[in-house]
């Protein structure tokens, strides 16, 4: 009788483990499909998330490039920045080492001895006061042997600007540009020549 019972146990065992091993199979295959439904709905919302980056990257291009014109324009009528008068002004200069391009100055104004170089942002960052004053003055200044004797003066503009990059632009005396509405307003009290 144990014997049998043993069989009938040992038989029970073997259907239990056949269904545990059957459930297991059904579970992974459900596990593999709920996993390809994730990673299409992930790839999915990847997909709206890159255009709509896309689109906000136009926006904010766009608004730059209006704020840019809109400084350019106002520096290109008044011809002066900082009170001092200037005889040439010069949009998207790029400044260029043999065949690489190092940076492009949004506005650069020059008469016989200073030479205005001019940033124009959508939104002025700390990041853009810095890169003005290590980058783009110092390649200026690096590849453009005729104006080592000029007097350069700095100048920031933007639709908005960030606390920390306003002050920082007015602690190293770079010249504040705002564009409000349809008016350019300059504030230049502190400007240092470069």
């Amino acid at each position: 009788m144990s014997e049998d019972k043993n069989e009938i146990t040992f038989e029970m065992i073997k259907q239990n483990l056949f269904e545990i091993s059957e459930m297991q199979k059904k579970s992974s295959v459900e596990a593999e499909k709920r996993q390809a439904e994730w990673e299409k709905r992930d790839k999915a919302l990847s997909e709206k998330i890159d255009k709509v980056s896309k689109h906000i990257r136009g926006i904010d291009l766009s608004n730059g490039a209006m704020a840019e014109e809109a400084i350019f324009h106002s520096l290109e009528r008044k011809m002066n920045f900082d009170g001092i008068d200037f005889d040439d002004i010069h949009q998207k200069v790029s400044i260029v080492s043999g065949f690489k391009t190092m940076t492009e100055l949004d506005v650069l104004m020059v008469n016989g001895d200073t030479v205005a170089i001019i940033e124009a942002k959508y939104k002025v960052e700390k990041e853009d006061v810095i890169d003005l004053l290590k980058t783009k003055l110092t390649h200026f200044r690096n590849h453009n042997p005729d104006y080592k004797n000029h007097k350069i003066i700095l100048g920031i503009g933007g639709m908005s600007f960030l606390k920390d990059a306003e002050a920082l632009a007015k602690n190293k005396g770079i010249g504040i540009i705002r564009v409000v509405g349809d008016k350019v307003e300059y504030n230049t009290d502190g400007i240092q020549v470069y």
